[in-house]
């Protein structure tokens, strides 16, 4: 009897350990699987905090392309710098010396300003609507005389794609006739 009873034992030793190595090989595909969804879930999370940080980039870039254009507007509202300003874009003939550097200096600010946006849009940096509404001021701007006269002087100065970028448009608007923005009879 105590053979049998031994015999039994080893039986259950011997199942015992044909379930145990079952139970390891589950546990094993069972962690595998655990792994696979928290690399997948990893995955989805880094995803989106790349879009975020992509967002938030293209938004950088958006406050530092107003911030830009808004001092410039606001540089040249001095009223020094907005009677220069003016006879400029209009192509004045009788700019002095002094008003010609510091009309070619705000053009160059501009243009520079403006490679910057083409630049960024290039890279992907700038989205469509914000790069439209570049383009939307260059084409009226570069209609002016002195804005043509200002860049003809000056393209040779910024890279290739950006000169080819606004030659095109020149070529697709015509020159508008020299005017001011001040209704005759004011100076103020």
């Amino acid at each position: 009897m105590a053979s049998t009873a031994e015999g039994h034992q080893l039986n259950r030793c011997n199942n015992s350990s044909q379930e145990s190595s079952m139970t390891l090989e589950q546990i094993f595909y069972l962690s595998q699987s655990i792994a696979s969804v928290a690399v997948v879930g990893s995955l989805i999370y880094l995803g989106l905090q790349v879009r975020s940080a992509e967002r938030s980039q293209r938004a950088i870039m958006q406050q530092g392309r107003a911030d830009r254009a808004s001092n410039g507007a606001l540089t040249i509202a001095n009223p020094e710098l907005a009677r220069v300003f003016q006879k400029g874009v209009a192509g004045d003939p009788t700019l002095t010396r002094e008003e010609f550097a510091q009309w070619m200096m705000m053009c160059r600010a501009m243009f520079l300003s403006g490679e910057d946006s083409f630049l960024q849009y290039k890279a992907g940096q700038l989205d469509r609507s914000a790069f439209d509404s570049y383009v939307a001021g260059v084409r009226f701007y570069m209609s002016s005389a002195g804005m043509r006269a200002a860049w003809k002087l000056s393209a040779g100065q910024f890279g290739r794609e950006f000169r080819a970028f606004v030659n095109s448009i020149l070529s697709q608007i015509p020159q508008r006739k020299a005017r001011t923005l001040i209704p005759s009879g004011r100076d103020t």
